[in-house]
């Protein structure tokens, strides 16, 4: 980074002239929050108004940091044109504030004599004196990314008459905004300002402040470069916030502005379809799709993607844009299947089996084989018996607590080598066997003796287990509500009070018994009221008390007494064998 022409300078040199500092396409939107703002008042409170002697804020200075710009040629023949590589939150911070400050001035004209000529000032510094089609050219702070029109109303209280104004209304979310956020503080904290107050602060923030004022040269230095390295230092950039700079990069084109019109359709649009808590979880899925390895998490999927594409292209940009948009779909399928399910019914029915095994690493390549589907690479017929045959495995594996660290090498690129066999589940099945993830049928029908089918933390797979089991042995098909027959029920309790050691006798005290309380053997389902009044209840009043319409619970009313370890082992072996045709290798 060059050192010429570097020199301290303060607010009031930045916004005297006309001229418009332009946040660039590739930084994040503004991000400071109250720790950076209740700093920032304290240090102007402390360090300088505090300091100040006589009014002297030219002669007391605060070091605020780096601001690094570009010059850019202006499309307005009497504004300067600045690119803010660096420092993009302190001035937003600054100008906003100024702006805010200008507002309680004019509200408290009336107090007195100097507010109006304090006014007059705010506004020359603040707003460019042009004329045109264009609202946003009297902003000398211009940024993208839903900041635009929130920091117009900011000065103006009203809406630009502007081309962006459309697009701007769709991006802007008045309660999810940080310059929003940011007005209700600053608004909160100076409200009981007085006009003298209000100006000490003016002086303090366009005299004292002080920035160091770092230019670039457009044709020695990479501006994207040096912004993401600065950035590091400040509040690290995310890793999508990374990956939507590199994107772009290739299209950023400031006359047709086409740029925007691809982020707010298809990046945004994809954040917002997905979730902004799950764009990151859902990027790293997608760019897992026909690799080796899953893709690491956070800044190491933004480092694999910027390493398989480097010499990344308008055309290229636009088809990843494409594709981070058109598989969102997919996704929402495989996360929400409830919420958002797939068209095809007994798709549906499976992914929703599937999400409740609680297995994420394998979306890289259920999102593969729905898209297939989509695109009809791929008949319904054997998406149907793959999906099924990915159920079997994920289920057989997780009862039998085998591990499931392959997962991360073998799903991602499990789609490309079975799309073009003519037995899809039968290519699936040779390569889990191949793989050594295959579970015959004797080790999954073991596991149900001797592993914990309960787990406090994972429920809805405990769940999943017995709803299934419970279906199987219904009679005729017809099958209870299980949204209110949801609860696991423990007919020997997890904690034994002394009927229950009493009833065990030398079963209260083996080593196992902590284990065999949480096999299939000891497990059924109810209703939570219905429950929640079991506990400790004696064997025989819980079958009494047992509801009919789960088959689960039916079996246990007719199973006799004593209720022991050897009564559970005897019915998780029976158990066992429904779940051998429950969860059967269909090939």
């Amino acid at each position: 980074m060059p050192t010429d022409n570097v020199i301290n300078r303060n607010f009031e040199d930045l916004f005297t002239s006309p001229v418009r500092y332009e946040i660039p396409f590739f930084q994040r939107g503004y991000a400071w929050e109250q720790r950076q703002w209740k700093k920032l008042f304290e240090d102007i409170q402390v360090e300088i108004i505090e300091s100040v002697e006589n009014n002297d804020f030219d002669n007391e200075e605060h070091f605020f940091g780096p601001i690094v710009v570009l010059e850019k040629i202006s499309n307005h023949p009497s504004l300067k044109r600045f690119l803010v590589i660096d420092g993009q939150q302190r001035i937003t911070t600054s100008y906003l504030l100024l702006a805010l400050i200008k507002k309680q001035l004019s509200d408290k004209a009336h107090l007195s004599t100097n507010a109006q000529t304090y006014v007059a000032e705010l506004e020359n510094l603040l707003i460019n004196k042009v004329s045109g089609s264009d609202d946003y050219l009297k902003l000398k702070v211009f940024s993208t990314k839903g900041d635009r029109l929130p920091t117009y109303k900011t000065l103006f209280d009203q809406n630009p008459n502007s081309p962006f104004l459309n697009d701007d209304q769709q991006l802007y979310d008045p309660n999810n905004n940080k310059i929003d956020e940011f007005v209700k503080f600053v608004n909160k904290r100076i409200k009981s300002f007085d006009v003298p107050q209000l100006w000490q602060l003016y002086q303090a923030i366009t005299k004292s402040l002080k920035i160091v004022w770092i230019p670039l040269d457009e044709t020695k230095d990479d501006a994207q470069a040096i912004f993401e390295s600065l950035n590091d230092a400040g509040m690290p950039l995310s890793a999508s916030e990374l990956l939507c700079n590199y994107i772009f990069r290739p299209l950023t084109n400031d006359a047709t502005n086409e740029h925007e019109k691809l982020h707010n359709e298809k990046w945004l649009a994809a954040r917002k379809l997905v979730g902004e808590n799950n764009f990151e979880e859902y990027l790293r899925n997608l760019f897992s799709i026909g690799e080796k390895k899953r893709v690491g998490k956070e800044r190491r999927m933004y480092v694999h993607f910027k390493i398989k594409n480097k010499k990344l292209t308008a055309d290229s940009a636009k088809a990843t844009l494409d594709k981070i948009f058109n598989y969102t779909t997919v996704y929402n399928h495989i996360t929400k299947p409830i919420q958002i399910p797939h068209p095809n019914e007994k798709i549906k029915a499976l992914l929703i089996l599937i999400y409740n095994t609680n297995m994420s690493s394998i979306n890289p390549f259920i999102m593969g084989l729905l898209k297939a589907f989509e695109n009809n690479a791929i008949n319904e017929e054997d998406t149907l018996n793959v999906l099924r045959e990915t159920y079997v495995l994920l289920v057989r594996r997780k009862v039998t607590k085998l591990p499931v660290t392959k997962y991360d090498t073998f799903f991602p690129g499990l789609i490309d080598k079975i799309i073009n066999e003519p037995n899809k589940a039968k290519a699936f099945q040779t390569q889990v066997q191949t793989e050594q993830l295959w579970v015959a049928d004797q080790v999954f029908e073991d596991a149900f003796l001797t592993k914990e089918v309960y787990n406090s933390r994972e429920l809805n797979f405990s769940r999943l287990i017995l709803q299934e089991l419970d279906k199987s042995l219904q009679a005729f098909g017809e099958l209870p509500d299980y949204s209110t027959i949801h609860s696991i029920e423990h007919i020997l309790p997890q904690t034994l009070d002394e009927h229950w050691k009493n009833y065990l006798g030398d079963d209260a005290t083996n080593i196992n018994l902590p284990t065999i309380i949480n096999t299939i053997g000891n497990l059924s389902l109810n209703s939570g009221s219905a429950n929640s009044s079991f506990g400790q209840k004696p064997f025989a009043e819980k079958q009494a008390a047992y509801t009919d319409a789960c088959a689960l619970a039916r079996d246990v009313k007719q199973r006799k007494e004593p209720w022991n370890i050897a009564s559970i082992e005897k019915r998780s072996s029976d158990l066992s064998k429904v779940a051998l045709k429950v969860w059967k290798w269909n090939i």
